[in-house]
């Protein structure tokens, strides 16, 4: 019974031993695979330093160890600013994705407002208005403006002068009579005894009156 007891605890160090020699070995060969990797990405490094320096020697590129350190701490120094300034950044893209839809529906009621402005014929319109400015700058000299300006008391006088209520009043009335009269060789083919007649009416003398006035006063100025 002892012996049996013996046999089972040997044959249970047995087991542990090759559990320890197997992860022994596992822990070597893991070993191995980052000493292998290490030597690896040391060729590499020194491969792209070497060729760093070769193309920063065929720029004509000089790069100072000591500004190299400075650039490092000067970062090192500012590890928070850097942090601040990428929060700075998400916020900045949080608030782009909830402005883009706003913006996104005010760019389609501007485009609806100017297929409205279109329709209605505003865009013609001030189309219209560029040449007529256009049209104007080429028929009008700047000495024609700067008489313009010089007359400028003369000009208003006379539109102060036309803007009064009689004289638009008289205006009417005379576009409107001769828009709708014309020359008329029977009625307006009269002799001078005829005119003399014509000249006994109150109307005509009022109006005959009144245009002599007129060419009074023109001829007194």
């Amino acid at each position: 019974m002892a012996d049996s007891n013996i046999q089972l605890q040997i044959d249970e160090l047995n087991r542990k031993m090759d559990l320890i020699l197997e992860m022994l070995a596992k822990q070597q060969e893991r070993a191995e695979v980052v000493e292998d990797l290490v030597e690896d990405l040391a060729i590499v490094g020194k491969d792209a330093f070497q060729t760093a320096v070769d193309e920063l020697t065929v720029q004509n590129i000089k790069v100072d160890g000591e500004d190299i350190k400075y650039l490092i701490f000067k970062i090192l120094r500012n590890v928070k600013t850097f942090g601040e300034l990428m929060d700075m950044m998400e916020s900045l893209m949080d608030f782009l994705n909830d402005i883009g839809p706003v913006v996104h529906d005010a760019g389609i009621a501007f485009t609806k407002t100017l297929g409205t402005l279109e329709e209605k014929g505003y865009f013609s319109y001030f189309k219209q208005l560029g040449l007529l400015a256009a049209e104007f700058k080429e028929s009008v000299t700047e000495d024609d403006i700067v008489r313009l300006r010089q007359n400028m008391p003369a000009i208003a006088s006379i539109i102060r002068n036309v803007t009064q209520p009689q004289t638009l009043n008289a205006m009417s009335d005379l576009t409107a009579m001769l828009s709708t009269m014309q020359m008329d060789e029977k009625i307006d083919n009269k002799s001078l005894f005829k005119l003399a007649r014509e000249m006994n009416k109150p109307e005509v003398r009022r109006t005959l009156s009144f245009t002599l006035r007129v060419l009074a006063e023109l001829g007194k100025k």
